[in-house]
């Protein structure tokens, strides 16, 4: 598996690219991946982790990924980026999960 690391400043945030796919389709997933901790969208007082899709072209989709890890490193973006070529309903929108 291989993706492109476009920047990483710290071990809570990396924003990538990989492809994969989606209904059907093989597309580019640009992504942004947070520690939950770290992720400037989710709310203190829920703390549930979440992905989001939204389109950016027929090719292209927007992926944002917040986990309960302590980390984004090789390793977790490997994990992250099998969780998403596996799951077989991934759909438009938010997704929250967790406690």
């Amino acid at each position: 598996m291989t993706y492109t690391l476009l920047h990483q400043e710290n071990s809570d945030y990396a924003h990538l690219q990989f492809s994969g796919p989606f209904q059907g389709r093989e597309v580019c997933w640009d992504t942004h991946f947070y520690t939950l901790k770290a992720c400037p969208y989710v709310s203190s007082d829920t703390n549930k982790g979440y992905i989001e899709i939204n389109p950016v072209n027929d090719n292209e989709m927007k992926l944002v990924v917040a986990l309960n890890i302590t980390e984004i490193n090789h390793p977790a973006i490997l994990k992250m980026m099998i969780m998403i070529r596996q799951y077989r309903n991934l759909a438009v929108g938010k997704h929250e999960y967790g406690r």
